[in-house]
């Protein structure tokens, strides 16, 4: 299938899936607790098995370790960047730690950065964006499960780092260890089996778990709720666009300290996977730790209805020329 005819299908899926999930919660036939039963399914389920599948066969090179690396790091330093903002603007913990797992996370899948990169650097830039998607799955699991953890249970329960720590173990992160099977079998050399490719598993998997997520984000969905979201939306809009470009020029500013300086397609990719608008993923971390998931659902399409407007267009001008 080509890649255009599958973003119109995906960004089909995206708007019919949300708009039936709000339609069936305001008539009342759907129950609003079924996003996060569907949410978990999808990240437990679905992300983990596409993780496991997109990585297993995939032709790594060295010249492109800064990618993973670089992604890995934009997280890392984004988490602690967004909890210091988070704990500024507000008092209240849930909306800090909401705060603390949208905005270090971007969508930087086939939906909005990835095609993105298609349009600019096509088929070749699509591989060099499943090699920088390497780390996002350890780095949920690692990262972003105990900050939602730690502000979803009470102050003082139990520490940040034995959070993390559990979250290694906790059946929710099984993604981690199906990622790293993926590599390794990528790196040893063991072919993917001919089926996923002929069967076109990714993509039923993919349009299967897509809609799932989105008609979750619509159960969700509370048009009224923007007004008093003022504050993080322009938060997240600041973080996402202004904070994630800088952190990630400064990523790449360190580089050139080195032997190997990232250049090329390489550097455009990540420039752009930086500051692309908040994840899809966040959504589903927030219905599954109860970390305010009728705002985080909100806080998403706001972001990403400000980047497709304000933001994508001056991407294009400056990466396409």
């Amino acid at each position: 299938m080509p890649v255009v005819t599958k973003f119109i299908l995906t960004v089909g899926c995206i708007v019919g899936s949300t708009a039936v999930g709000y339609a069936a919660r305001r008539s009342g036939k759907v129950g609003e607790n079924v996003a996060a039963v569907l949410m978990t399914f999808v990240v437990v389920v679905g992300y983990s098995l596409v993780g496991l599948l997109s990585i297993w066969g995939l032709d790594l090179r060295s010249a492109d370790a800064w990618l993973p690396a670089l992604g890995a790091g934009q997280i890392l330093l984004m988490t602690p960047l967004c909890i210091a903002l988070g704990r500024l603007l507000w008092r209240d913990r849930s909306e800090v730690g909401l705060f603390a797992i949208s905005a270090p996370l971007g969508n930087t899948g086939f939906t909005m950065g990835g095609f993105v990169i298609y349009l600019l650097q096509g088929d070749s830039g699509l591989g060099l964006v499943s090699i920088f998607g390497l780390m996002w799955t350890p780095m949920m699991v690692l990262v972003t499960y105990p900050v939602a953890r730690h502000y979803s249970a009470r102050p003082g329960s139990v520490s940040l780092g034995r959070l993390m720590f559990r979250s290694i173990f906790d059946w929710r992160s099984i993604g981690l260890p199906l990622v790293l099977l993926g590599l390794i079998l990528s790196l040893c050399g063991v072919a993917r089996p001919a089926f996923v490719a002929r069967l076109s598993i990714l993509d039923v998997l993919m349009f299967a778990i897509t809609p799932m997520a989105y008609f979750s984000i619509g159960l969700r969905l509370r048009f009224s709720y923007v007004a008093s979201m003022k504050r993080m939306i322009l938060a997240m809009a600041g973080a996402r666009f202004v904070l994630g470009a800088a952190v990630g020029l400064g990523l790449v500013a360190v580089t050139y300290l080195t032997a190997w300086p990232l250049t090329g397609p390489a550097r455009d990719v990540f420039l752009i996977e930086a500051f692309v608008p908040g994840s899809l993923s966040a959504v589903a971390v927030a219905n599954m730790f109860s970390l305010r998931p009728r705002e985080a659902s909100v806080l998403f399409v706001a972001n990403t209805l400000s980047y497709l407007v304000i933001v994508l267009p001056a991407v294009i001008w400056i990466f396409g020329r």
